[in-house]
């Protein structure tokens, strides 16, 4: 009950390209926290609802914002347009890194492609710390915006290091017997069984 909390908390919370907005977060909730007695069901199926929710979102404001890249737009400081993109293309190319590792971790379970996605992840974060740092010096009004993508993918990098269900789907294999003392189902654990 506690992690369903969380989980709609930090929906409610978390509004960046990477999240799908309040309404369909609540959606989310809901299917994944019905499916946590699955394999892909709770935080791992949110992990992946909202790295495909932010494929659209990413895909959008790339598009809304396309003139940001073309460097005839920085005509009066050529050097913010090398900063813009080093703050950006990496979290682009390292977010659609990730979103091709995990779609091959749905359907291949191995340790060593989460250790890909736990790296890619980190990657990630890294970037975002480097976007701070340079949005901070040159363009301050996105700092907000880095850090709505730097705390989320701290969190999942946590998740996918501490997580049970992590270890027993990929690493162990034995989800089919791991479920019942992760999320007993509710009769059984009435009945002490």
């Amino acid at each position: 009950m506690r992690s369903s909390i969380a989980l709609l908390a930090t929906i409610a919370v978390t509004n960046n390209q990477y999240t799908p907005s309040f309404p369909v977060g609540i959606v989310a909730w809901i299917v994944c926290n019905a499916r946590k007695r699955s394999e892909y069901g709770g935080w791992l199926l949110y992990f992946h609802w909202q790295l495909y929710a932010g494929v659209l979102m990413t895909a959008f404001l790339f598009w809304t914002n396309l003139q940001s890249y073309v460097p005839e737009n920085f005509s009066d400081n050529r050097a913010r347009h090398y900063w813009f993109l080093l703050s950006t293309v990496p979290t682009l190319v390292l977010f659609l890194l990730q979103v091709a590792v995990s779609t091959i971790l749905i359907s291949a379970r191995t340790w060593d492609l989460l250790r890909l996605l736990r790296s890619l992840i980190l990657a990630q974060v890294l970037a975002s710390l480097l976007a701070v740092v340079i949005d901070a010096e040159v363009f301050p009004n996105n700092i907000m915006l880095t850090l709505t993508t730097l705390i989320p993918y701290s969190c999942w990098l946590a998740y996918f290091y501490e997580s049970k269900r992590v270890k027993h789907v990929f690493l162990l294999h034995d989800w089919d017997t791991a479920v019942e003392a992760i999320h007993p189902e509710p009769g059984m654990a009435k009945l002490g069984i």
